[in-house]
Order: C-alpha cells, then structure tokens, then sequence
C-alpha cells in the first residue's frame, strides 16, 4: 500500500488570509447572515464535511508524490474531474466558515478570492505544469475542467 504524504495538503495563503480578515472585520462590525442558529448548522456543516472529503480525496490520489515537485501528472480521483480539486475544496471550506461564523463579510470577500486564486495561484501552476510535462499536459488540460465547468476556449477567426 502507498503511503500518503499528508504535507501534500497546501494550506493556500489567500483564503487563510481572507479567512482572517472576514472574521476580523466581522468582530469590529458584525454582518451576519442569519438571524438564528438552524440555517447555519444545516447548511455549513455539510459544506465544512463535504470540503474536507474532497481534500483528503485528492491527498489519497495524489499518494506520496511531493506536489511542490511533481514527477508525474496526477489524473485519477477528483484529479479527473477538476485539476483544482484542492482548490475547489479549500473554497468549499472557506465558505462553510463564512456560514457558520455567520458573517457577510467572508461572502463579500469571496470573490477577490477566487480571483487571486486563479490569477496569481492556479494560472503560475498551469505555466510551470505545462512547461514541465507539456504536450501531456496540454492534453490533460483539454479533457479535464479546471474548475467545475468547461472554460470557454477563444479561437480566434483567420481572415481569408
């Protein structure tokens, strides 16, 4: 059996960092989402579960492979579905503490999020992927979604 290499779950600056400010700015001016307790447990708790499945599902695929030094393309497991599962999973847990801190603030925060996520984080791993393993990966890339859903590919239209 293959060990798993639990170092393999990157604990990602930017939603840690956000995570912090959301709840630091809800103690100085709370803005919470529900008024009672039910909503919160009924919808953050699941959540909570369902991005901690997914992360130690994407550990176990990844075995004991050091993923800040790939050797190989990790392509089975949730690595099948999204080559961001990590990701994915860690957004998923952000959100659960957003709701059962019961704070807006972590939503209002939730898109700059995202998209330092994928502009500064997800776009350099691609490069550096790419450059690495290259025609492998590109073909990876074109099978699996990056995220949950297709991305639009541009084409641009040659001019007779």
């Amino acid at each position: 059996m293959n060990k798993l290499n639990w170092s393999n779950i990157p604990i990602p600056e930017g939603h840690v960092t956000l995570l912090v400010v959301g709840v630091v700015l809800h103690l100085w001016r709370p803005l919470r989402l529900f008024q009672t307790a039910w909503p919160r447990h009924v919808l953050g708790w699941p959540l909570l579960l369902i991005g901690i499945w997914l992360v130690a599902w994407a550990v176990a695929a990844v075995k004991a492979m050091d993923i800040q030094k790939p050797t190989k393309l990790i392509t089975a497991g949730p690595y099948a579905i999204s080559r961001n599962p990590m990701y994915i999973a860690w957004t998923i847990i952000y959100l659960a503490a957003a709701i059962l801190v019961n704070t807006w603030w972590l939503i209002i925060l939730l898109p700059v999020l995202i998209l330092f996520t994928h502009y500064f984080v997800v776009r350099h791993e691609e490069r550096k992927l790419e450059l690495q393993f290259g025609e492998q990966y590109r073909q990876y890339c074109a099978r699996v979604r990056r995220y949950l859903w297709r991305e639009r590919q541009l084409v641009k239209k040659e001019k007779p």
